[in-house]
């Protein structure tokens, strides 16, 4: 048996919550019986444990099982057994402080039967729990003494709670034949009821016929030059998704949720944005009333929520996003962007690459975590600019994913890499590609998009041919007529051009 100054304290047992009874059994378990040894060992750690010696028992029974041997010419997994944990543990000069092998012996026999062990195992489990709530209250406390932002105490509180939430151990090697039989049947869900399983829609057809939609989980970034229309874009998407019904947060480092707001009321009213900065709005009361139509609609049947503090952390969207989901629901977080994230963490330094890939790897855990699609937007570097430029030195080039601006990790943590881009010698005014560059799920390619600068919009060509519109043709603004029909064909002109298209490059 341990000594008496090995043990914790009568007071210490009933102070926090521990099942002695329960670790021993555990324990007794995985001695006796192989069969699911490993899989006891694969769902706990050794903090689990609440008696120190029960701990270092079960660090000996967990090094063993991941071990092997050599039997002649075959590689043999160590069992763990009472042999083996006596052996360990003398050789690691640990066996005195566990209670010698008086102890081990009594452990081997505490139980007649080994059936009951997923109950030992959930009793263990739940007390471990319990020990480190009561332990995050603790620090939790200590940091709203101390720290000198409530904003930073409640962030951290509600981090290492849902990190307990979530929490559990890795969980070891399953069989892939039932995890075949449930991926063909889902396969099989898939086919009776295509779209059961469709993610979530963008409103760009030939996108979401590509990606099937954006799913949860997923980190989809979306990159560009400044000015070729990043925030555009990604506000277009955010319309579509809030009018399915669906939650969407989004996290503005550049604009204020006022400029949003005034983008999203030209989008959905079709009044040009600059008539709704100026206040001069040409169809008088009509334009006013389409304006309060599109208000309407966003304040009854679209559910958005918007920060625009521009020093925000990934800690604090994180944390706000889970706030968000546990209240209201979330379906699609988008951030505008990365670059302009502090990603500092405790006041410290730190190599700005380095930063910025933390930064996209917190980005990527929250997709996860919250199974919702993320989509953040991205600088490009200025070198993707100059090859575009008509006789420059790979002119007329594409971005590609080392374009990326100051980290290569961005490409590896994203799921879906888009950018826009539009060639410096494209005869038709207005005209972008959507390049989807990465995909890990599916295929790659380019999709036409048309920037309707006006209202502050991007549409495909599925748009175009519903409104019965060529890619050499232009629609009348809009706002400009009552049943929203395109007006007579006509080319894109220097002189035509400023009635639908704002500029070449849409502001971000």
């Amino acid at each position: 048996m341990p000594s008496k100054k090995e043990q914790p304290s009568v007071a210490q047992i009933q102070g926090m919550p521990n099942s002695v009874e329960a670790e021993q059994s555990v324990l007794c378990c995985i001695l006796r019986d192989e069969a699911f040894q490993g899989d006891i060992i694969a769902k706990l750690n050794e903090d689990d444990f609440y008696q120190r010696n029960h701990a270092v028992i079960f660090r000996a029974m967990r090094d063993i099982n991941a071990t092997t041997h050599r039997v002649g010419d075959e590689t043999v997994p160590n069992a763990v057994n009472i042999a083996s944990v006596i052996d360990y543990l003398r050789r690691s000069g640990e066996l005195a402080q566990v209670g010698d092998i008086e102890y081990i012996t009594r452990l081997n026999d505490f139980l007649p039967s080994t059936a009951n062990y997923e109950d030992y195992l959930s009793i263990v489990i739940r007390a471990s729990k319990m020990r480190k709530l009561i332990r995050i209250c603790a620090e939790v406390t200590q940091k709203a003494r101390s720290l000198a932002s409530a904003e930073e105490a409640i962030t951290y509180a509600e981090e290492e709670i849902f990190r307990l939430s979530q929490g559990g151990s890795n969980g070891g090697l399953v069989s892939l034949q039932e995890e075949t039989a449930k991926a063909l049947w889902q396969i099989s869900e898939r086919y009776k009821n295509p779209g059961q399983f469709r993610g979530i829609q963008t409103g760009f057809r030939r996108f979401d016929k590509l990606t099937n939609g954006l799913h949860g989980g997923e980190l989809i970034v979306l990159a560009a030059r400044p000015g070729v229309g990043k925030s555009a874009l990604a506000m277009n998407i955010v319309e579509h998704v809030a009018k399915q019904g669906k939650t969407v947060a989004v996290f503005s480092l550049e604009m204020s949720n006022q400029q949003l707001i005034e983008r999203l009321l030209s989008s959905m009213s079709s009044v040009p944005l600059e008539f709704i900065k100026s206040g001069q709005l040409p169809g008088g009361a009509s334009d006013l009333n389409k304006l309060m139509v599109a208000q309407e609609t966003i304040s009854s049947t679209m559910r958005l929520y918007g920060n625009d503090y521009a020093n925000i952390q990934p800690s604090e969207i994180a944390s706000q996003c889970r706030r968000l989901k546990n209240q209201k629901g979330l379906d699609l977080v988008v951030i505008d962007y990365i670059q302009l994230m502090n990603g500092k963490a405790d006041g410290r330094e730190a190599n700005r690459q380095q930063e910025v890939a933390n930064i996209s790897r917190a980005l990527k855990l929250l997709a996860k975590e919250l199974n919702v699609p993320v989509i953040a937007l991205s600088q490009l570097k200025r070198d993707a600019e100059i090859r575009n430029i008509k006789g420059k030195e790979g002119g007329g080039g594409e971005p590609v994913l080392s374009d990326l601006r100051e980290s290569g990790a961005i490409e590896q943590d994203a799921d879906i890499v888009l950018f826009i881009h539009k060639e410096t010698d494209s005869t038709t005014t207005g005209k972008f590609n959507l390049i989807v560059a990465k995909h890990r799920n599916g295929e790659t390619g380019n999709i036409s998009i048309y920037w309707l600068g006006k209202i502050v919009r991007f549409v495909d060509e599925d748009y175009l041919e519903q409104q019965g519109i060529h890619a050499t043709q232009q629609q009348q603004t809009p706002s400009q007529t009552e049943n929203d029909q395109p007006s007579e064909e006509m080319e894109f002109t220097e002189e035509s051009e400023d009635m639908f298209i704002a500029e070449d490059k849409p502001e971000d």
